[in-house]
């Protein structure tokens, strides 16, 4: 599966928003009432902002999607979301005393993370999105008379067999759900 680096660079970051939020806390100097080190927990923090921006606007604005597709098999890939706690857990052993090394070394850390999410296709498996209602489903449906497997976001409960759908494309072998059994 290859997904368009800019789309697989905006959900990882998105994925990764809340330890943004983890490391403000940890610079924080409480007595002081000030960051440590501003320079570098503001634009880690705008980013996390910016791609949670991205990703929400990418999933909740309209979008024309395609005649009504019909589920045949679904399995459910929002439970593989413990692999994401693996780099929160890092945090709060690593960055501890901020210094260049440790950073460098998160920094290569999280490349590697995104390598390999992006190579195994887990990237797609977000606790942001499972904040905001969506699941991520792995489907074999059929359309126009031919059968496809793709992955999809559908809002809410689980998608059943023989269910149609309309769906959008955000990425190579990603969609959207944008209705459930519409009235056609």
């Amino acid at each position: 599966m290859k997904l368009r680096i800019f789309s697989s660079v905006i959900i990882f970051l998105s994925a990764y928003s809340p330890l943004a939020i983890i490391f403000c806390i940890q610079n924080y100097d409480f007595e002081k009432q000030e960051m440590l080190h501003p320079h570098i927990i503001w634009p880690i923090l705008g980013l996390a902002v910016v791609s949670c921006i991205i990703l929400w606007a990418t999933v909740s604005l309209p979008k024309v999607s395609m005649a009504p597709v019909t589920v045949k098999s679904v399995s459910n890939k929002s439970s593989e979301l413990v692999s994401y706690t693996i780099p929160y857990m890092v945090s709060f052993f690593v960055i501890e005393h901020w210094n260049t090394q440790l950073l460098i070394s998160f920094a290569f850390f999280m490349f590697i993370m995104f390598w390999l999410t992006l190579k195994t296709h887990t990237i797609f498996n977000n606790p942001i999105l499972a904040m905001l209602g969506y699941n991520i489903f792995d489907v074999h449906y059929e359309k126009n008379g031919r059968e496809y497997q793709d992955y999809w976001l559908a809002k809410g409960g689980r998608l059943r067999k023989n269910e149609q759908c309309r769906i959008v494309e955000i990425s190579e072998q990603l969609y959207l759900v944008t209705e459930r059994n519409p009235e056609v």
